[in-house]
């Protein structure tokens, strides 16, 4: 069949250990725009850290599109929100209050992608780095010096994978009524409920008039399962966590190894090569 739609993860998914887009990934999806076929990225990444990436691929102007925060914001290539779902200042107290008293390493962004820290003694590594992908600034600053009506898109909780393996159930627990899940080495995220890569893709895909059967979808982490199982065509990277894989139909080759474009490949550059003949 052939897929109209293609969603991708970014980090351990189109970009290579380096951060780099292999030429086999850009060969692969231009030759799917070239053809009719929309490519979206997809990402826990704010705008700032996917635009540059995006326009490397072609992906640009009003009627194409990102999926940026993990789900919280859909916007096209002009930055346009097309929607938009963030967490409340009252929450972004409450975070906060718990990171104190827990000595929780810590940070939230931003719509814009800006990432705000307290005044710890150090600020940790993982903070750093998110606010040095995101190519926006990093803020030492408390929730009382912010505006009252000061919204964020998520809030993350950073630590070595040991740290984030004893802490993730107990932050479910704290706070039940929200999304947490792990986004990649050092980041436990909790967005607002139901909000995810599968419930942005949903509506998407709605509002371009694509049925979800006509969906294709690669991720690496736990974070890409919602968008996985919404799509007609599920692939897992070769360096996908465990439970990835098990939810996919399809095991591409890893990151290193220009899966997407395998996938691609496989599945749209072939397919629409044999409807041709």
């Amino acid at each position: 069949m052939s897929y109209k739609l293609i969603t991708t993860d970014m980090d351990d998914t189109l970009l290579t250990t380096a951060k780099e887009i292999s030429e086999k990934n850009q060969l692969m999806i231009k030759q799917a725009m070239e053809n009719g076929v929309k490519v979206v990225l997809c990402s826990g990444r704010p705008h700032a850290a996917m635009y540059d990436y995006a326009k490397s691929l072609g992906i640009t102007g009003k009627d194409n599109y990102m999926i940026t925060n993990g789900g919280a914001i859909i916007e096209n290539m002009e930055g346009e929100i097309l929607y938009e779902k963030t967490l409340d200042n009252d929450f972004y107290h409450e975070f906060v209050a718990y990171a104190r008293e827990q000595i929780l390493p810590y940070c939230v962004l931003d719509i814009q992608g800006n990432t705000y820290t307290s005044n710890f003694d150090f600020i940790d590594e993982y903070t750093i780095d998110m606010a040095f992908e995101n190519n926006r600034g990093l803020y030492v600053k408390e929730p009382e010096s912010l505006p009252r009506n000061f919204r964020i898109t998520k809030a993350v909780v950073n630590g070595n994978e040991n740290f984030l393996d004893e802490m993730t159930e107990i932050i479910k627990r704290r706070f039940p009524d929200k999304f947490v899940v792990r986004t990649g080495v050092g980041y436990l995220e909790i967005f607002p409920q139901n909000v995810n890569k599968g419930e942005a893709i949903k509506v998407l895909a709605n509002r371009l008039q694509i049925d979800l059967q006509d969906v294709l979808a690669v991720g690496d982490r736990d974070n890409d399962i919602s968008m996985l199982k919404v799509a007609g065509k599920a692939v897992a990277m070769g360096n996908a966590q465990i439970g990835v894989k098990a939810v996919s139909d399809f095991i591409t080759s890893d990151n290193n190894h220009d899966g997407v474009g395998c996938a691609i490949e496989k599945f749209v550059i072939d397919d629409l090569a044999v409807e041709s003949l």
